[in-house]
């Protein structure tokens, strides 16, 4: 195992923004295509994971467990729990993301009980309710694009399903080899994740990477550095990363106008925002929104 495993909030995006969801979902392709199929080896230290694969032939480093699926197969990574993957590019798959500060006591006190046993592996022939949790992803996809009454209560419901079936499974499974262990956040990352934090407290201000450096208590130079070895990109491409975020999540909720929105997420002008949105999505703002409404 390389001597940094970068710790992340949703791979690719070290914070994905605050949300009043206890969860997210996405099927595999969504990110995995945008890393040519491959998810390096990373971990999450305040969120659990758990990945269902339909398709077989996906390589998978669990902790210090390797191996290579030989058909559908259910993964339970707990917070802290190092984690790669190499996807076939037929890939079909879902993963929902838990934020545990979010959950009630009763979903994260099972959560915790999945981090005091490095997690689960469970292929499908030993996973008897695998075809439940299938349909159960389904159900959490359909809730979180429902914002009507009652949609928390059924989330966190939904969430409590799904984790007393893997529990129940879990038990009757197979092992595969020794438990992997829990890692520690090492200084650097957790200096990260002091930025992380700070830029989601002023992204949406003109705050100078000389100040974000000094609030974390780093020089901009170490801050630079830091950014590229734990995350892999510069700190300007975090703070856009986390205003295109916000713009999305505009665009999709509210009926702002586009210059609006592009202040509430922090850029400078309408026409800048329109131009980066398009860099990274390869869809003008207009664009995006009109396919969020009609899908």
């Amino acid at each position: 195992m390389p001597d940094t495993v970068p710790t992340y909030e949703l791979y690719g995006e070290y914070l994905a923004g605050t949300r009043a969801d206890p969860m997210h979902h996405e099927t595999i392709v969504e990110r995995s295509s945008k890393h040519d199929w491959t998810i390096r080896l990373h971990r999450h230290q305040r969120l659990a994971q758990i990945f269902l694969f339909q398709t077989p032939g996906v390589y998978t480093r669990l902790g210090d467990l390797d191996f290579r699926s030989a058909g559908p197969v259910i993964l339970v990574v707990p917070p802290g729990l190092a984690h790669g993957f190499r996807f076939p590019e037929d890939i079909v798959g879902d993963v929902i993301s838990l934020r545990l500060s979010l959950l009630d006591d009763d979903n994260a006190a099972r959560i915790m009980r999945f981090a005091d046993t490095g997690g689960a592996v469970l292929p499908e022939p030993d996973s008897p309710h695998f075809a439940v949790i299938d349909m159960l992803m389904g159900q959490v996809r359909e809730a979180l694009r429902n914002f009507g009454t009652g949609r928390a209560a059924l989330l966190e419901t939904l969430i409590r399903l799904m984790l007393i079936y893997l529990e129940g499974d879990r038990t009757d499974a197979r092992p595969l080899g020794p438990l992997p262990a829990r890692q520690e956040q090492t200084l650097h990352e957790r200096q990260a994740q002091a930025f992380c934090a700070a830029v989601e407290e002023h992204f949406a201000s003109a705050m100078t990477l000389e100040a974000y450096a000094r609030e974390i208590g780093v020089s901009t130079p170490h801050l630079n550095r830091l950014c590229r070895r734990i995350l892999g990109t510069t700190p300007n491409a975090v703070i856009r990363q986390r205003r295109l975020v916000e713009a999305k999540h505009l665009l999709e909720f509210t009926r702002h106008s586009m210059a609006d929105i592009a202040a509430r997420a922090g850029f400078a002008d309408a026409g800048y925002f329109s131009r980066t949105f398009k860099a990274d999505t390869g869809q003008t703002p207009g664009m995006y929104r009109r396919q969020q409404d009609n899908g």
